[in-house]
């Protein structure tokens, strides 16, 4: 009994060959699990940027209403942060930046209103009508992902992927 491995015959460990396919095979899987993942996570950013404005849209409401005074929603969409002040009194009621150093990481932020900001009264009215509608909206992107908000002159708001 002449074998490759030892006494009795018996082979141990892998050859070198076989340590490659392994490799290679899990290489490849780990490939497509970042792949998949990575969009994922784009789909992910996108939404939860589109669900934290729209709960900001009801806060700065709130707010104005309790306050009884003023609410300013202001998009700096350059560098992809919005906020969301007192003006009589400069209160941060929120700020959110995002991209790559920011709480979530999009590409985009727009809103489309002129002059990029909404103003809620102080009994909680914003006039969105000057733009042609009854509602606005504020889109997020991450990579091809987009989710739009609309929302009306009182705050209410729906999410939808477009």
């Amino acid at each position: 009994m002449s074998g490759r491995g030892g006494a009795g015959g018996m082979r141990r460990g892998f050859t070198l060959i076989e340590l490659l396919i392994v490799v290679t095979i899990a290489a490849i899987v780990m490939t497509f699990g970042t792949l998949t993942f990575s969009d994922y996570f784009r789909r992910d950013a996108a939404r939860r940027a589109a669900q934290v404005f729209a709960q900001d849209l009801t806060a700065a409401r709130s707010y104005a209403i309790r306050v009884n005074e003023p609410v300013v929603v202001r998009f700096f969409e350059g560098t992809l942060l919005y906020e969301v002040v007192s003006p009589s009194t400069s209160t941060e009621i929120a700020r959110r930046r995002f991209g790559a150093n920011g709480e979530i990481e999009l590409t985009a932020i727009t809103l489309d209103l002129s002059g990029d900001s909404l103003l809620f009264d102080s009994r909680g009215m914003a006039d969105v009508t000057p733009w042609g509608s009854a509602i606005a909206t504020a889109t997020f992107s991450a990579g091809p992902t987009t989710y739009r908000v609309t929302f009306n002159g009182m705050g209410a708001s729906r999410i939808e992927q477009s």
